[in-house]
Parts: C-alpha cells; structure tokens; sequence
C-alpha cells in the first residue's frame, strides 16, 4: 500500500471530524483523478484534455470561448491545453471567418484516432467503480453524486 493511501485511509486529520462526507468524498475524488491521470497519460494526455476532445468528438470545430465555457475550465487553462494539443498535432486552430480576434478549434486525423482510445478509458474507471458497488447502490448513487454536484456547482456560483 503506497504511503498516499495509507494516509488517506488511516491517518486523517482530526477536523475531517466535522466533515466525513466531505473528506471521502474528496478522497474518492482524488484518487479517482489519480487513476484517471495515469491512463491519460499512457495515451499522451494530461487531464483535462480528454475533455476538450470529448466536446470536439460530438461537435467538431468550436470556437476556443465555447470548449472553455463548456468544459468549465478557467480561459487561460484550456488555451495552454488546447495549444498543447495542437503542438502534439491533436488539434488545429484557425481564426473565425465572422470574427477575426475568436479562433476555432477542430480535431485534426490524430484527434479522431484518440476517440476510441478515450472511451477506453472511460470504460476501464467504469469497470473499476462497478466491481466497487452492487447494482442497487450504482443505480442510486449516481442520482444521488449528480444531485451533490449540482448542489455545490451552484454555492461556487453564488460566491462569485
């Protein structure tokens, strides 16, 4: 066992206390991305990224402002990602016909070629979390994290 999860399972902090649903759902969270990162990056993928092609693999050519706001990543974040990835020849950007100063992201051959490796992925933390509950706990537990989602999403909103 790694020291990270020890840690994260035996040795909390004392104010976890006041928040155990909280914590374990951070701790979830946080090794569920830990996952996620290495099998991104077995595809030469930092996290994140697999979300800007998740948009373009269901509607292609984008403008660089509407993945941002889609994805829900700060502007300055998903411009280094994009142009990352258009670096490692994942994505091609061009400026907007209609508006000069907007640039519009699309998937270019190597880009496609990801998506079934992509849903691979998804499929593999799918398996991962499915051998983890029984199908009576999957079934009410999803309705139960999107309702927690959704609930924070909108104190992140109300606090500006």
């Amino acid at each position: 066992m790694d020291d990270d999860f020890a840690r994260l399972l035996g040795d909390r902090p004392t104010l976890v206390e006041r928040a155990p649903l909280g914590f374990a759902l951070l701790a979830l969270s946080r090794t569920l991305h830990g996952l996620t990162a290495e099998l991104l990056l077995e595809l030469g993928l930092y996290p994140g990224q697999e979300l800007i092609l998740m948009r373009l693999f269901d509607r292609d050519e984008q403008s660089q402002t509407s993945l941002q706001q889609s994805i829900g990543l700060d502007h300055s974040t998903v411009s280094r990602s994009i142009r990352r990835m258009e670096e490692a020849g994942l994505l091609a950007r061009r400026p907007d016909p209609r508006d000069r100063r907007a640039m519009v992201v699309s998937l270019t051959e190597a880009g496609h070629a990801l998506r079934p490796r992509i849903a691979q992925v998804w499929e593999v933390l799918e398996n991962h979390l499915d051998e983890a509950l029984g199908p009576d706990d999957r079934l009410k537990l999803v309705p139960l994290v999107e309702g927690l989602e959704r609930s924070i999403a909108t104190v992140r909103v109300r606090r500006g």
